[in-house]
């Protein structure tokens, strides 16, 4: 019988459409092509037949046209030549320059100039979907620079691999009055290209060659994919990802396929770096070995990285579960296609299978509730470091879930003989709490006597370690050692800089902030441990010494990545149905800002310099709550801190914030005043000053 714990499944359609539609952005580390040497190699890659059956064709005075023409003619050739036995599966190519293509995984707007798809799949307008398109491609515009059309052709690229999960290999073209510009971009690694001529004598063959993987995609397609019957109307089409489940019987391994069907693309990003796809179900999930599959995710990593994402969620749940971390049901690790192999990617995909699903930290619906979620998080990351010596380090508004509670979602088991509970803020905040000082031996502290939810009851769930560290392994020379990693608009200042922040030049800017009190509630139940670790204390001023020890990334970055994240909800977020209130554009290119921005966002907040208009009117109690959260953040860097301090412990950061938290949550529980806490919040955010916010997500039509 299985021991599974019931499954939460939050909401889906509105909560897991992207927060924000990601923009692409050209970046010359990320997206600088790679020429192949001549056509020899790029027919190579191809690995198609050699088209002797076919006659040449010749190209002159071609425009876009033209080209649509004469790709479609060729198109029929290779079809008649190659797969006549597929009646009605013609791929064409058509002119989509005005034609937005339907169900792209981010919602972009991105328009190429060619489409090539098979016949049936455009509709009567002449558009398609994303996950049907067989080549993405762009007719240079006159009086565009080169540089200028060529990121527009890789954009097609990058938004191409996002929206065909079962692609290793992206095709696209350039198009131009000189010739053609032959692209592939490669899922993990990068973009390759050949530039001909029209009159280049190899034109012909290696147009043949684009067109046939078209047809078939052969070594650059995941065959464990397969689109399923896209319904008129469906703006999201869904998936059936066949997975590969080892099972033992006698000494003897076997593998049975399982088909997971109806998974619906709920995120996809860095198409040629990490090249990660996640899918959830919209049924009931998969039985896996008697644990339930709800949500599949495909990520490229290195081969010689420290962690892997399965063995530290392995970690993680051992001896026992951790509430608030999603738990790994199955994992694979898929060897790329061998005729990648030359390209010395040294990555390989890995699929794992999850059991819980969340949503958004951006759909949580109000301020109390984000709050809660907050210092829920940070209790989470404080056990994952003391009690598993794990730090999670890429703390972001996709990695942080909202998953609402139910009263028994939570299970007995979960609670440990030698750990410490963990107590979440939903056990502080209740009319009913007794403090557990006043158990008596033998008490259960889950006894509804004594609180009328469990103490491992939250609504976070933290996803996605793959940037996840486990200090006490995988420290050999085997392994490289990545210490800047995490997403750039939620991480901490120090991680940004790959070192402790400066000492401040002024004298008064030398401060240590006041360590809070803490509510009462708090303040018995952790009498004995955390309140004697960390007394409250007033502002101090402090000398600065030089550390001893090397920097490193710590649990206190990942707070400060908490914090971020709680400030990007408060800007952004505006009540339902309420005034339409802009974001100061000062407040937001501090916000979005580079370490020197980020500095005085953090010094206006804590002195209460920051425009009025920061958070929305309706929220301008968090004002209070955000000063003091800032004027511990910009205190100076316990890097500097003499060891006797006790605000230089990575852990000062996450009892601080909690103490303040759960004050704030407590003190507006009672005040008359309090409807804002439980104002709902409008599913869109708020705008930039006229415009729509705009950022490294955001993405507008190409």
């Amino acid at each position: 019988m299985s021991t599974e714990h019931p499954i939460k499944q939050g909401p889906f359609d509105a909560e897991h459409k992207p927060e924000h539609v990601q923009r692409f952005r050209y970046e010359e580390e990320t997206h600088q092509m790679t020429d192949f040497e001549n056509a020899e190699e790029l027919f190579k890659f191809l690995g198609t037949p050699t088209f002797h059956g076919l006659s040449d064709e010749t190209f002159s005075d071609m425009d876009g046209s033209k080209f649509v023409v004469k790709a479609n003619s060729m198109s029929k050739s290779i079809k008649w030549e190659y797969f006549k036995e597929a009646p009605g599966r013609l791929v064409v190519f058509k002119d989509t320059e005005t034609k937005v293509p339907r169900g792209h995984v981010t919602d972009t707007e991105c328009r190429p100039n060619i489409t090539a798809a098979f016949e049936g799949d455009f509709s009567g307008n002449d558009t398609t979907s994303w996950p049907c398109i067989r080549m993405a491609s762009d007719w240079a515009s006159k009086g565009t620079s080169p540089e200028a059309q060529e990121r527009k052709a890789i954009s097609y690229l990058h938004y191409l691999l996002l929206a065909r999960p079962d692609l290793y290999v992206a095709q696209g073209m350039l198009v131009s009055d000189d010739g053609i510009m032959f692209l592939v971009g490669i899922g993990g690694l990068g973009i390759r290209c050949l530039e001909l001529r029209w009159d280049d004598e190899k034109l012909s063959k290696l147009l043949y060659a684009f067109i046939y993987r078209a047809y078939d995609p052969g070594h650059f397609a995941d065959s464990s994919y397969k689109l399923d019957h896209i319904v008129a109307g469906d703006d999201r089409p869904t998936w059936t990802i066949t997975i590969g489940v080892e099972s033992s019987v006698g000494g003897v391994k076997t593998e049975r396929r399982v088909p997971c069907p109806n998974f619906v693309p709920l995120y996809a990003s860095s198409p040629f770096e990490t090249r990660t796809h996640v899918f959830a179900t919209k049924g009931e999930g998969v039985d896996v070995e008697g644990k339930k599959l709800t949500v599949l995710k495909d990520q490229v990593c290195r081969t010689r990285k420290r962690f892997d994402e399965h063995k530290i969620l392995d970690l993680v749940h051992q001896p026992k579960r951790v509430p608030g971390v999603v738990e790994a049901v199955y994992h694979k690790e898929i060897e790329l296609p061998s005729q990648l192999d030359d390209l010395e990617i040294g990555k390989t995909k890995h699929r794992h299978g999850l059991r819980q699903l969340g949503s958004p930290f951006a759909s949580i619906p109000t301020v109390k509730e984000m709050l809660k979620v907050a210092f829920d998080t940070m209790e989470v990351l404080r056990n994952l470091k003391a009690k598993r010596d794990i730090l999670h380090r890429d703390i972001s508004a996709g990695n942080v879930m909202y998953a609402p509670t139910s009263e028994d979602k939570q299970d007995p088991e979960t609670l440990t003989q030698d750990e410490e509970v963990l107590f979440f803020s939903e056990f502080f905040l209740s009319d009913r709490y007794v403090s557990c000082t006043i158990f008596q031996s033998g008490d259960n502290p889950l006894n509804p006597e004594y609180s009328p939810r469990r103490p491992q009851t939250t609504s976070v769930l933290l996803v996605d370690f793959n940037h996840a560290e486990h200090l006490m392994s995988g420290t050999d020379g085997h392994h490289d050692r990545v210490e800047q990693v995490g997403t750039p608009l939620f991480m901490a200042r120090a991680v940004g800089l790959g070192g402790p922040v400066g000492v401040p030049d002024e004298p008064l800017d030398r401060f240590l902030y006041p360590i809070p009190s803490a509510p009462d509630r708090y303040a018995k139940h952790y009498h004995d441990t955390r309140m004697k670790k960390f007394p409250p204390k007033p502002r101090e001023s402090t000398e600065t010494t030089e550390s001893p020890a090397s920097w490193r990334h710590e649990l206190d970055h990942d707070i400060e990545s908490v914090f971020w994240l709680m400030l990007h909800w408060a800007m952004t977020s505006q009540p339902k149905g309420g005034t339409a209130e802009y974001i100061p554009t000062t407040s937001w290119s501090l916000f979005t800002g580079k370490f020197a921005e980020r500095e005085g966002l953090l010094n206006g907040l804590r002195l209460g310099f920051t425009s009025k208009r920061t958070f929305h009117s309706t929220f301008k109690p968090l004002n209070g709550l955000f000063k003091k959260l800032a004027g511990i953040l910009y205190s100076v860097d316990r890097h500097w801190l003499p060891a006797s301090e006790v605000r230089n412990d990575p852990e000062y950061f996450a009892e601080a914030f909690q103490r303040l938290i759960l004050q704030f949550l407590i003190h507006h529980e009672s005040h008359d005043d309090n409807s804002f806490m439980n104002q709902a919040i409008d599913s869109n955010p708020r705008e930039l000053e006229q415009q729509s916010i705009k950022g490294p997500w955001f993405n507008t039509s190409n």
